[in-house]
């Protein structure tokens, strides 16, 4: 396959708060990540390395657990998460697992504090925040870039980079998307999209360390608005083979061009219930490539309308 298939176990804890959303604001992909790091929450800790395994020690004939600098970490985490959202809740939002090892490597590159972090969002209206009163704020591409700063600060001594601008590198997340914007729009305007990253990459990085695709809602009917959609019965509708295609466009490009690069669908969803996304067609490819696919609507939206 065009990125490394290395098979990694199945973690069991999304960390973290979730993603900002079309109307309800809270985070996901910091969580997302969070959970290719840490291995040892209390459900299943044996799949942690070995070297971050539950140690005891012996007190008076009594065994007494010590916790591992995994758990440390894990407690750090959660004790940012945002109130109300339970262990099921985070569980529905890992849609498909997938190869998770390039994810793995940008949470190394996190932990270790060496360098900053380059993140890139790609989508329509909902990853510019349409209808927020403070995008620049409240979007979820900049909570990110927030959270990735404040929880995982870079070291004194990588804050200088080759041109010697002293405290000038933080983590970064690029936002390049457009309204209206769905698969097959991104699959035209790839090349254009690589050579403005390179202009914006730091130093320190010669490709992102992960890119996030939010096309659910726009990619049902490409950019069909029209208020019938909703009340369509099926999830395949004209132009359904040609947007998957786009995706598949989109997704091996993107595997080709960047080597370490780590990928991810993010499935948002409207307020608009009745109304299907294209969640149902991305699974096909990220399925085929093993994409990690974070779905947003099955966290936030099961059960509404009960």
């Amino acid at each position: 396959p065009p990125h490394n298939s290395r098979s990694l176990p199945l973690l069991t804890s999304t960390i973290c708060k979730y993603l900002l959303g079309f109307i309800l604001s809270s985070w996901i992909v910091c969580l997302y990540l969070m959970s290719t790091l840490i291995g040892c929450s209390q459900q299943n800790a044996s799949i942690a390395t070995s070297d971050l395994l539950l140690r005891s020690t012996s007190v008076k004939d009594a065994t007494i657990p010590v916790q591992s600098t995994c758990q440390v970490e894990y407690n750090r985490i959660i004790s940012q998460q945002t109130p109300g959202l339970t262990p099921q809740d985070l569980l529905r939002s890992r849609a498909l697992i997938g190869n998770q090892y390039r994810l793995e490597k940008v949470m190394e590159t996190l932990s270790s504090r060496e360098r900053p972090v380059v993140a890139v969002v790609a989508g329509g209206s909902i990853s510019l925040g349409h209808g927020l009163a403070n995008p620049d704020q409240h979007r979820y591409s900049n909570r990110l870039e927030n959270w990735m700063n404040e929880m995982y600060p870079l070291s004194p001594e990588s804050t200088t980079n080759q041109d010697n601008n002293k405290g000038q590198q933080r983590h970064k997340v690029i936002n390049v998307a457009s309204h209206g914007a769905d698969s097959c729009s991104m699959a035209k305007r790839l090349n254009v999209m690589y050579s403005d990253l390179e202009s914006k990459l730091p130093p320190s990085s010669d490709e992102p360390d992960l890119i996030i695709l939010e096309f659910a809602v726009n990619d049902y009917e490409g950019q069909d608005h029209l208020v019938q959609v909703r009340y369509q019965a099926s999830v395949f509708f004209d132009g359904f083979m040609d947007i998957t295609l786009c995706s598949e466009v989109v997704i091996h490009s993107l595997l080709t061009r960047y080597k370490n690069t780590a990928i991810m669908f993010l499935e948002m969803q409207t307020a608009i219930l009745p109304r299907k996304t294209g969640a149902l067609l991305h699974m096909g490819v990220a399925t085929h490539y093993q994409i990690p696919v974070i779905s947003y609507a099955e966290t936030l939206f099961h059960g509404f309308a009960e």
